[in-house]
């Protein structure tokens, strides 16, 4: 049921957020005015993901499927697909105030939904069992296994996995000074095409900063 709200709930919300950034007057008084539609429309999913979020929590706590050894991961990932919809629309925005007004709106709801269970209010079981569906934290009954891996053997420090990984890391680092450097040459000579220098007026060091670069 929570797997069923999120992912229904995020792709609703993402196109009502959408929808805020179109209009005319954008970023103006009268585009305000003007998106207020699309604001109130934008409440609409908003209040109907609090509502399934609070029909979620009143399923019975029967077994419907019952799998052993699932892997965490391919659930994440179906669960992020709708989630990096929902995050796109921060590439599509175009108006930096209904952004902002947004992001701290939605930082504001969010904590009051989960202010209750950060607060450690007594709360009924099966809406504690719906915060640990939401929240990434650990049941109150979860416990670490304990690790009888043998701790007391030797560690040489020099050792061919360390050669290994002084190599890798020093090819590292020069690929990315060279594409630095390769970098900041190719800045200075667009700058300096930008300001109608020749190639002969350029300075002997291609690393210097010409034509404002």
């Amino acid at each position: 049921g929570l797997l069923v709200v999120v992912a229904i709930g995020a792709i609703w919300l993402g196109r009502a957020v959408l929808a805020l950034s179109e209009g005319p007057g954008s970023g103006s008084k009268a585009g305000l005015r003007a998106g207020s539609g699309p604001i109130r429309t934008a409440l609409l999913p908003a209040g109907a993901v609090a509502i399934g979020f609070v029909l979620a929590a009143l399923l019975p706590d029967s077994e419907v499927l019952t799998l052993t050894r699932l892997p965490v991961e391919p659930i994440a990932l179906v669960v992020a697909l709708p989630l990096v919809y929902f995050a796109a629309q921060v590439l599509a925005a175009r108006d930096a105030r209904r952004f902002v007004t947004g992001l701290v709106g939605a930082v504001v709801a969010w904590f009051l939904v989960v202010y209750p269970n950060i607060a450690a209010l007594p709360l009924p079981s099966s809406v504690v069992n719906a915060y640990q569906g939401i929240l990434p934290t650990y049941l109150y009954a979860f416990q670490f296994p304990v690790n009888t891996t043998e701790r007391n053997v030797a560690t040489p420090l020099l050792s061919p996995t360390l050669a290994i990984l002084t190599i890798a890391i020093s090819a590292t680092c020069l690929v990315v000074a060279y594409s630095a450097s390769v970098w900041r040459l190719a800045l200075a000579e667009s700058a300096a095409a930008a300001a109608g220098v020749s190639s002969s007026d350029d300075p002997p060091d291609g690393l210097l900063r010409t034509g404002g670069a």
